[in-house]
């Protein structure tokens, strides 16, 4: 069951399930150098005015009372562009079913708050990377840029 996070107690239980889900593709398959930060992230966003107007996040309900799946955006308000956009955060789902879900989800909510541009994200260490790659250029996303880092 997908279902919008408004709870700040909700979120947390959403990024702790989430957390233990990925914990490997934390560890050996995301971003380069750098981890995702449960402490952090819960910290940054466990805000119920935050969660309603500026960080939109889904997340499915799995059948073990756990959730599988999340799909989290940021109301960029991007002064390079002077627009307002659409900008995954975080998109990580075991349920099959309901990645895709997911996905719709979040973009029907940006079209009927007239969001005019969504910016989607791979990770390059990620497996699946190229084949997301493809599903974006698929649905009609353009590549845009490339990232690198490097440690100081």
């Amino acid at each position: 069951m997908i279902k919008r996070i408004t709870n700040p107690l909700e979120f947390k239980k959403v990024v702790a399930d989430i957390f233990e889900l990925f914990n490997l593709e934390n560890e050996k398959m995301g971003h380069a150098l750098l981890k995702h930060n449960q402490e952090h992230i819960v910290n940054a966003f466990a805000d119920k005015t935050l969660l309603v107007w500026d960080f939109f996040v889904w997340a499915n309900l799995g059948k073990s009372g756990k959730f599988d799946g999340i799909i989290a955006f940021v109301n960029h308000k991007n002064e390079k562009f002077g627009e307002q956009i659409f900008s995954e955060y975080i998109w990580l789902s075991k349920n099959g079913r309901a990645g895709g879900k997911l996905l719709g989800t979040a973009i029907k909510f940006a079209r009927k708050k007239e969001f005019k541009y969504i910016i989607m994200n791979t990770v390059v260490n990620h497996p699946k990377s190229t084949k997301i790659a493809r599903f974006y250029e698929k649905m009609g996303f353009l590549k845009d840029s490339t990232s690198y880092i490097a440690k100081l």
